[in-house]
């Protein structure tokens, strides 16, 4: 019983080091692809906050990205915020990946817009 003990708590701390490593040692997935899907994340989120009366726009379904990578998919959604008002939302989301090996990323920010 004491092993056991001893096993789960060096695997809870390894863990992380693990996944890592399995993340570049499998071959189905690119190990660059994380850094793809970082670069286009931060260029969906770039051109949400770019664009002007973003309250008024709807939320994005998932589309491919264009670029080097047909296998990234990306997607906006844009929302007033639950306890703030005057405040909202913006959540950019990456995704790839294949059935049960899908990965996302996702960022999210809050804007608020002074009126005059």
């Amino acid at each position: 019983m004491e092993w056991l003990l001893y096993l789960g708590i060096l695997t809870f701390f390894l863990w992380p080091f693990i996944q890592l490593w399995s993340i570049q040692a499998i071959p189905l997935i690119e190990s660059d692809m994380h850094q793809k899907a970082s670069i286009a994340l931060e260029n969906l989120m770039e051109e949400a906050l770019a664009s002007p009366f973003m309250e008024s726009q709807p939320s994005s379904q998932f589309a491919p990205i264009s670029g080097d990578n047909p296998n990234l998919e990306g997607k906006v959604e844009i929302m007033p915020h639950p306890d703030i008002p005057g405040l909202t939302l913006v959540r950019a989301t990456v995704r790839w990946g294949i059935l049960f090996l899908k990965k996302n990323l996702m960022i999210e920010a809050a804007i608020t817009r002074t009126r005059s």
